[in-house]
């Protein structure tokens, strides 16, 4: 499952494959996230855009991203790149991460070495 929602100062992207449900975005504002809903289940008009921003920045996995129509500023890529020890869980970095074409700013790694 992945594809992008247009609001109106704010779009929101996700990507089913690099969701690790950390459930950040759910319990974060379960009016923009709403899990098991049928139909549309990500409401970027449901808060503010900062509050949408702030969301889609705390994803740990980058399966939540976001595209500001205000005028407002993008993701940057963080001044100091890092990588976290998830307790029973994947590395999650947080850097300016080029792969191809695209570039990420967030992502996650299983440590069993699957990834």
């Amino acid at each position: 499952m992945a594809g992008t929602v247009e609001g109106e100062k704010i779009d929101v992207s996700f990507s089913g494959k690099r969701c690790i449900h950390s459930r950040n975005c759910v319990l974060g504002n379960p009016h923009v996230f709403v899990p098991n809903a049928p139909g549309e289940w990500i409401h970027p008009d449901a808060a503010s855009v900062e509050r949408v921003v702030a969301l889609a920045e705390n994803c740990p996995s980058g399966a939540v991203t976001y595209k500001r129509k205000d005028g407002g500023p993008q993701e940057k890529p963080p001044v100091v790149n890092t990588v976290r020890v998830r307790e029973n869980g994947p590395l999650a970095v947080h850097a300016e991460i080029v792969l191809g074409d695209d570039t990420f700013l967030r992502a996650t790694l299983c440590r069993c070495g699957a990834s």
